[in-house]
């Protein structure tokens, strides 16, 4: 997302100290170098008429050029310019009631605002001025304040059948992620999550509600604006904390840029500018923190990895908070707040402008052209699909080439309303471009038609998905009103003719976001399939008899059932859905660690997906030398003693 240049940019950041925290009225705002004046403490910048865009202009060792370039001022006024708009767009939808049209407004003022990734600048926005910014009729209007409530909660999962996990709390090491139901039973009923589930699990820690917009009908239709608006295939997840919580999230940096939108109680946010990758390069920038990946809250307070502090801000019901992907958040819920009701447990959504997670970035227009070429990339590696394209040489490139090379597409890329031919050459031209400076050899062997039929398959893909996931999130819609009919249709009914009027049919549980969604991702799953195929076509594949006569000898459900071994890439189930990670850990179940450094613990191996079948030679059980077979790597207990059971039988019928 660029921004229009900026001469000045002037930023007004007001401190009152008081004990540990620093705030006045309206907002918060740490910075290490201060001047105080008349009790209030101001960082290098000034007032602007009629701006209310706090954020730090520190200046960042991962931000190119002069970060007042980086951010607009002005970003209430483009909120302001895109209201009209956004009114009509939630008056197409039908979502005028539901703050559709404010949720629109916000994410395109965003777009058109603000800088993604390494080269953009978190920011914070009171709830009160995206109000006004919008033009509310009505003064009491505060559309995120309390837009998604733990009674929500409580209605949603009464209604549906969702997954969440809940997350480790400890500051020094790596965020992990553990689920918060077991199945009680074995009946529909029985293995549905709980209120009581929940609860407890925040005892312990933030439950999280993953791509919560594809399954809560109240959340499909900002996830819809937010796509819309962005024109990018987006995603919400939602964050429930306890209130009095030392640490909700360790610090961590995320592949995604996100839009924080508080709706109910209040966190402490601390964010930090992107840590020097060529200090560590073997980890992912766009996931420190996650898994086994450390990124300890003293390293990043005492300025390790070339971090340094940004904001630090508590969020109350209706704020915003913008972080672009790579810098390190970490938040806390130790507020003024009464500890152990639901009214002060914190809920945030997190809005994704997806751009790495869909290709939407010039490190894969190069990956992909290269690979449709047939060249090897000698330079940065990391050509299989399994390889984590983010770590390694890449984090050695000089720090604006590497910038240059992470940087997203334009986010017109997948507007069908501008000039296809005259984006498509942009877009090629500076891919060509940044290749080049990353590595002159390979680049000169790609032919220029490679490089422009590489843009436009990203782009046909990115379409797709964006298509995909509009589809998914109107009917989420669709399903939110049928419900609210059926309701209201069995208002007038008590005792049980009401519950077997809402008992839960064949029909209606056909319904649950668990089977709604679940074809629009097995979509997505083909989508991007069809594309890593077309990129194939240019490698010499000779393996390719080998493979098809191994597996056609494997059983039709080989990918759920051979054993696994750590390190095998696979797809795991979260929250419905299956997302490409690796096996990190076997033991009782299966640890894995997914693609943007989110790590799942303990799953059934029913919930992954092997993605290459095992060789002859590797899957095949060896022999200790006396004719007895060895029991082949991966696998947990009660595979190995089911196993064993087996080679007991047959070795008394051998003889043995």
């Amino acid at each position: 997302m660029n921004i229009s240049s900026k001469a000045t940019a002037l930023f007004l950041f007001y401190a009152v100290v008081n004990l540990n925290t620093q705030s006045v009225t309206g907002f918060s705002v740490y910075s290490p170098n201060h001047v105080t004046q008349g009790g209030v403490e101001i960082t290098k910048s000034n007032l602007i008429a009629n701006s209310k865009l706090y954020a730090t202009i520190e200046q960042s060792s991962s931000t190119s050029g002069d970060v007042e370039g980086q951010l607009d001022e002005n970003i209430l006024g483009r909120i302001k310019e895109a209201s009209a708009e956004s009114k009509q767009w939630a008056e197409d939808f039908d979502l005028t009631s539901e703050s559709g049209a404010v949720f629109h407004a916000l994410f395109s003022g965003i777009k058109s605002s603000a800088a993604l990734g390494l080269k953009g600048s978190p920011f914070y926005l009171k709830g009160e001025d995206v109000r006004n910014a919008m033009d509310s009729n009505d003064s009491n209007d505060d559309p995120f304040n309390g837009f998604f409530t733990f009674d929500d909660l409580a209605k949603a999962l009464e209604d549906d059948f969702l997954d969440a996990t809940r997350g480790s709390t400890d500051n020094r090491q790596g965020w992990k992620v553990t689920s918060v139901s077991t199945p009680r039973g074995s009946s529909f009923e029985d293995a549905r999550m709980t209120l009581e589930e929940v609860n407890a699990a925040l005892e312990k820690g933030t439950v999280i509600f993953n791509t919560a917009g594809s399954h809560v009908p109240k959340l499909a239709g900002p996830s819809l604006a937010c796509t819309d608006a962005s024109l990018l295939p987006c995603a919400v997840n939602m964050y429930i904390t306890a209130a009095g919580k030392r640490t909700s999230a360790p610090p961590h940096t995320d592949r995604q840029d996100v839009i924080v939108v508080q709706t109910q109680g209040k966190k402490r946010w601390r964010v930090y500018t992107p840590p020097n990758p060529s200090i560590k390069p073997t980890s992912d920038i766009y996931a420190r923190g996650k898994g086994d990946d450390n990124l300890p809250l003293y390293s990043l307070e005492e300025g390790s990895y070339g971090c340094k502090k940004l904001l630090d801000i508590t969020m109350e019901a209706g704020d915003v908070l913008f972080i672009p992907a790579a810098f390190p958040h970490t938040t806390d819920t130790v507020t003024d707040l009464e500890v152990g009701t639901p009214e002060t447990t914190s809920i945030h959504l997190t809005f994704n402008f997806d751009t790495h997670v869909w290709d939407l970035n010039y490190l894969s227009v190069r990956r992909f052209a290269l690979r449709r070429a047939g060249v090897a990339d000698t330079a940065l590696g990391q050509e299989r699909d399994e390889d984590n394209r983010y770590i390694g040489n890449v984090n050695l490139l000089p720090k604006d080439g590497r910038e240059d090379l992470m940087e997203n597409l334009p986010l017109d890329f997948l507007d069908e309303s501008s000039d296809v031919s005259a984006l498509i050459d942009r877009v090629t031209s500076e891919a060509m471009r940044i290749s080049q400076v990353v590595d002159q050899t390979s680049y000169a062997l790609v032919p220029s038609s490679v490089w422009r039929e590489t843009v436009q398959r990203i782009r046909a893909q990115g379409m797709e998905l964006l298509e995909i996931h509009r589809d998914m999130y109107l009917a989420a819609i669709d399903e939110g009103r049928e419900r609210k009919a059926e309701e209201a249709m069995t208002a007038h009914l008590k005792g049980d003719a009401l519950a077997r009027a809402r008992a839960l049919t064949p029909e209606k549980i056909q319904r649950l976001s668990l089977f709604r969604v679940q074809k629009y991702f097995e979509t997505i799953t083909k989508t991007k399939d069809s594309f890593l195929h077309w990129t194939k076509e240019g490698e010499n594949v000779t393996s390719g008899d080998t493979e098809s006569s191994s597996s056609s000898s494997l059983p039709d459900d080989w990918e759920y059932t051979l054993p696994l071994k750590v390190g095998d890439q696979v797809e795991a189930d979260l929250g419905g859905a299956f997302f490409p990670a690796t096996v990190s850990k076997i033991g009782n179940g299966y640890d894995v660690k997914f693609f943007d450094g989110d790590v799942m613990n303990g799953l059934e191996r029913n919930m992954i997906k092997l993605l290459v079948p095992p060789s002859s030679s590797a899957s095949a059980a060896s022999s200790d030398g006396n004719g007895r077979e060895e029991p082949p790597p991966g696998l947990t207990k009660k595979e190995l003693k089911r196993w064993r059971k087996k080679q007991e039988k047959k070795n008394d019928k051998k003889g043995f």
